[in-house]
């Protein structure tokens, strides 16, 4: 005569249900980030910044969360502007921050405005910089306001502009940010806006 099998117990059931929800949101973790993929694969190394053709001003403006805490205004202005996009779980996301960290405090504002800017929960990213003692500003762009006008098509991403909004760089992958061709490109971009006004005034 056939036993039926026993009816799991309560307990049990709820173990499996929890194990096939904890395994739906690994993949919709996975699937989230897939679409901003780390570009930077294996063996590939941080690349200098390299200057891209010359382009038409863009005007923008995007008014975003920092972290901890206030707000920021992301647009032209009078110093060339460099929009690193990042995430705290991409490859050598410490040393891609810190180098970026240590680049812009050396330089100056009054010679590059440097933004970080990330897709992820804010609780991750405030942990994030305050145990790394990030000093640059990073910035959430939850509802994909700056994307607009900078686009992030991979991850990590960075853009570069002149003081007039023209677009110095648009790179993806890794940057080595003590290169002299990254330093290269930060003057060029400081020259690009300068040069411009010179031959509108005519002077």
């Amino acid at each position: 005569m056939h036993t039926p099998a026993p009816t799991p117990r309560r307990p049990e059931l709820r173990l499996r249900i929890a194990a096939l929800l904890l395994v739906i949101g690994a993949f919709g973790l996975l699937l989230w980030r897939a679409q901003l993929f780390t570009v930077a694969r294996p063996g590939d190394g941080p690349r200098p910044l390299v200057v891209a053709p010359e382009s038409e001003p863009r005007a923008f403006a995007a008014t975003l969360p920092v972290v901890p805490v206030g707000v920021m205004r992301v647009e032209p202005g009078t110093v060339p502007l460099l929009v690193h996009y990042w995430a705290p779980w991409e490859r050598h996301s410490r040393a891609q921050v810190t180098g970026l960290d240590s680049l812009a405090a050396l330089l100056g504002p009054e010679q590059v405005r440097v933004v970080v800017v990330c897709f992820d929960p804010f609780p991750s990213v405030a942990r994030y910089v305050r145990r790394h003692d990030v000093r640059s500003p990073v910035l959430l762009d939850l509802r994909r306001e700056l994307q607009v006008a900078l686009p992030c098509p991979s991850m990590p991403y960075t853009w570069l502009l002149d003081a007039d909004g023209r677009v110095i760089v648009s790179q993806p992958g890794e940057v080595d940010w003590f290169a002299p061709g990254t330093r290269a490109a930060i003057e060029a971009a400081r020259e690009s806006a300068t040069s411009d006004r010179t031959v509108r005034s005519g002077t």
